[in-house]
């Protein structure tokens, strides 16, 4: 994974050097970029920071990308994945997985021209956009028509001489924000970006499936929404297919990786996948289980009780209010934004991911998105049991005002959870993936009727269909039906936060203090 920067108007190349200097995190193995005016063009998509000679010319177009390598840097496969990379007329940055990689791959074989077949998830993507731009030239309808193929978490830049396009997977999985000031428009895959070139006011984050062109943004041709239908199948045939399904998805993202790290709090999303993983495995891969955790917390408890269960290597982080002091500025710097909620989740990745950096593993998965799809928090209960006015302004009740709410949860699972949990993960230069969450799961689930998942208006535990296919695999009563705890509350994070740590102050002064310095 990786990290994105572009910018259109007028510019040294300093100004650009910098954006990307300040999200270095997101990937220090190597920096391309791309610059352009009337006269000259500079492309170089291979180089360090300390060894790039900046001219005094102002430049009109850049790209510039950061690149965290995940598998063994400058193997011969790895060469081609410098980046920006460049097709015939065509520039991009990538930052993200491809993971029907083998279906697009068959489909360039047999419709364009040249047999030398791509060797990285950019080279294919670039391919496979200039088949769609060479058909009319359109590089808008060229993204359109690409983004409907590929299946993965990706935000990516293209850019055809002219026009330039910027676009985000349909879950938004991956960021990208952008903005304007004074003529300059600019995007990046951090707010902290933007701001280092004195864009700060209406940041904007690109909304999922969107396509930002020529800094104008173009709604995706199919919604989250548009996936349910009125299918209603046996609930034997909907865990069957859940199973087929999740297995994949993680087979998927561990496909290639050495080393492979598990986000873990013993409860029944992180164990399924841990059951998953295991299932995939192959003899070269290592993994290993990461949690964050008070000494008291049943988070704890339970995952030492799987860990050592099933003879998994599991490092731990205690919390406690020194702890909590020692990450707080760096969390708060990475989220971006001064909130409570999001910094006690926040800070269990923030610290989850550290440790996983310290071991020198650059991928992670996690659970998230198991609650929103299967009704996993307390407050889809209250939904149960109140109601929910949805978008039409009809006031749903019982099942129908679950589902509706848990369609409404994934359409804002972007902004609410997913730029968080990437922005701290990658602070730490880890990828976090997220099985949970690829297209084909969100499609089935927002499908799945909501009897499948709350039983009635007393379920204290909710996301059935997901308990009773773990039960399924194996995985022991006690973790398969445990009581959902929210990650902040189960290491304890939020408790210090609330209680200590902002008890007497306010956050919002201490995180513009914080951000004044950058």
């Amino acid at each position: 994974m990786c990290g994105i920067v572009g910018l259109k108007g007028e510019f040294k190349a300093d100004t650009i050097l910098s954006m990307m200097k300040i999200i270095e995190s997101r990937g220090r193995d190597s920096h391309g970029i791309y610059l352009k005016n009337q006269e000259n063009i500079i492309y170089n998509n291979n180089f360090k920071f300390s060894d790039f000679k900046v001219d005094d010319n102002t430049y009109n177009i850049a790209i510039g990308h950061n690149l965290l390598s995940i598998f063994n840097f400058y193997s011969e496969d790895e060469l081609l994945n410098f980046q920006p990379i460049k097709y015939n007329n065509l520039i991009l940055a990538f930052n993200g997985e491809i993971y029907n990689y083998k279906e697009v791959l068959d489909f360039l074989k047999s419709n364009l021209y040249d047999d030398e077949s791509p060797k990285s998830d950019s080279e294919l993507l670039v391919k496979l956009l200039y088949y769609y731009y060479n058909k009319n030239h359109n590089l808008l309808d060229a993204v359109e028509y690409t983004n409907r193929i590929i299946d993965g978490d990706y935000v990516y830049a293209v850019f055809d001489g002219e026009n330039i396009g910027v676009t985000r997977d349909k879950i938004g999985v991956k960021p990208l924000f952008y903005g304007e000031n004074n003529g300059l428009e600019g995007f990046a895959s951090e707010k902290k970006a933007l701001w280092k070139i004195n864009i700060k006011d209406n940041i904007k984050s690109l909304k999922p499936g969107c396509i930002l062109y020529n800094f104008r943004e173009y709604p995706p041709k199919d919604l989250i929404s548009d996936y349910v239908s009125a299918h209603n199948h046996k609930y034997e045939t909907y865990k069957k297919k859940l199973d087929t399904l999740l297995n994949q998805s993680v087979k998927d993202r561990i496909k290639n990786i050495g080393d492979i790290a598990l986000i873990f709090s013993g409860g029944v999303d992180s164990t399924l996948l841990l059951y998953y993983i295991l299932d995939n495995l192959n003899e070269n891969q290592n993994l290993t289980l990461y949690t964050v955790a008070n000494k008291d917390s049943q988070d704890l408890k339970y995952a030492n009780k799987v860990a050592e269960s099933l003879n998994q290597k599991l490092k731990v982080t205690l919390i406690d209010e020194d702890t909590v002091r020692h990450y707080l500025d760096k969390t708060l710097l990475a989220i971006e934004e001064a909130n409570l909620m999001k910094l006690g989740v926040g800070m269990t990745i923030f610290i989850a991911s550290h440790m996983i950096f310290e071991d020198n593993i650059k991928v992670a998965l996690s659970g998230q998105g198991a609650d929103e799809l299967f009704a996993g928090y307390n407050r889809y209960k209250n939904t149960y049991n109140q109601g929910y006015i949805g978008k039409d302004g009809i006031k749903y009740k019982r099942f129908k005002a679950v589902e509706c709410e848990l369609r409404h949860d994934i359409e804002n699972i972007y902004k609410v959870n997913l730029e968080r949990d990437d922005a701290v993960s990658m602070a730490n230069g880890v990828e976090l993936r997220v099985p949970f969450l690829s297209e084909e799961i969100v499609k089935l689930s927002l499908n799945i009727p909501g009897k499948y998942k709350i039983k009635n208006d007393e379920d204290n535990i909710r996301k059935n269909i997901l308990r009773d296919l773990a039960s399924d695999k194996g995985i022991p009563d006690y973790i398969a039906y445990r009581n959902k705890k929210a990650a902040q509350y189960g290491s304890g994070i939020d408790k210090i936060l609330r209680k200590k740590v902002f008890k007497n102050s306010d956050i919002n002064q201490y995180y513009n203090k914080l951000v004044e310095n950058i």
